[in-house]
C-alpha cells in the first residue's frame, strides 16, 4: 500500500483538497486530510511490512530529524506571527486579511501547536529482545513515536500551505 500508485493518489489527494480550500475558502478541506493523514500513518504504523529492514536507531533517527524541521517551523512561524502581531497596521492588515478569507485564528494558530507537541520529550523503551531471533524488536513506544512525528509534520505543512494559500487568495 505504501509503494508507487497509493502515495501518489495521497500527495494528490493532498494537492486538490488544498485547492479546493483554497478556492471556495473552506476549512472542512483540513479536516478531510487530518482525517486521511490519521488513517494513512495508523496503517502504516501497525502494518508489519513498514518496519521491515528499519532500525529503532534509524527510526529514532528519522524523528529527531523531524523534530528539527518542526522547530525551525516554529521559530520562523512565531516570528511571523511576533512581526504581525507587534504592529498595529500590520496586525489590522493580517486580521482583515483572515476575515476576508474566513479564515479563523484556531486554523492560524494550530501549526504552531501542532508542530510542537512531536518535541515534547516522551521517554520511550528503546527496544525489547525478541526471544525468537535475539534480535532487539522495535518496540511498540517506537512506532508511537513514529506516529506522531510523522502525523503531526505531515498536518502542520498541510495546514500551512491551507492558510497561505486562503490568505493569499485575496491579493491574486
Amino acid at each position: 500500500m505504501y509503494k508507487g500508485f497509493w502515495c501518489l493518489l495521497l500527495y494528490l489527494l493532498a494537492l486538490v483538497l488544498l485547492i479546493v480550500g483554497a478556492w471556495r475558502q473552506v476549512d472542512r478541506t483540513v479536516y478531510v486530510m487530518a482525517v486521511v493523514f490519521f488513517l494513512w500513518d495508523v496503517v502504516f504504523v501497525r502494518s508489519k511490512d513498514s518496519f521491515e529492514g528499519r532500525s529503532t536507531t534509524k527510526i529514532l533517527s528519522h524523528c529527531r530529524d523531524a523534530e528539527t524541521l518542526m522547530s525551525y517551523f516554529i521559530g520562523f512561524y512565531a516570528a511571523v506571527l511576533a512581526v504581525v502581531f507587534t504592529d498595529a497596521t500590520k496586525t489590522g492588515i493580517f486580521l482583515g486579511a483572515c476575515h476576508q478569507a474566513g479564515l479563523s485564528m484556531r486554523l492560524v494558530g494550530a501549526p504552531l501547536v501542532l508542530a510542537a507537541i512531536p518535541m515534547l520529550f516522551i521517554p520511550v523503551q528503546f527496544g525489547a529482545k525478541d526471544a525468537t531471533t535475539n534480535k532487539r524488536a522495535i518496540t511498540p513506544s517506537v512506532k508511537v513515536l513514529l506516529f506522531v512525528n510523522i502525523f503531526c509534520e505531515k498536518l502542520v505543512v498541510f495546514m500551512f500551505v491551507h492558510d497561505l494559500l486562503r490568505i493569499s487568495r485575496r491579493f491574486f
